[in-house]
């Protein structure tokens, strides 16, 4: 559980230290570590993310977020 001010989701995350590191692309923050769990893109591995179930296809940087909303993030094997 998360207590933020954040509109955005990448704010809320980075607001918890160390749950969440990456690298700057066109589209935000790419994550790379989740809670200390790095994905190996050498093995195709990345995260993706669900808000309230669904899958979500664009970035925290551009997910608004809004009270008693539920998160979830998955490493993923394969593009």
């Amino acid at each position: 559980t998360i207590n933020t001010d954040a509109e955005y989701l990448r704010g809320a995350l980075e607001e918890e230290e160390g749950l969440v590191e990456g690298d700057e692309s066109d589209y935000g923050l790419y994550i790379l570590t989740m809670d200390g769990e790095t994905a190996d893109e050498s093995k195709q591995e990345w995260w993706g993310y669900t808000k309230s179930g669904e899958y979500v296809e664009y970035s925290v940087d551009q997910c608004p977020i809004a009270d008693g909303e539920h998160y979830e993030f998955t490493l993923n094997v394969g593009w």
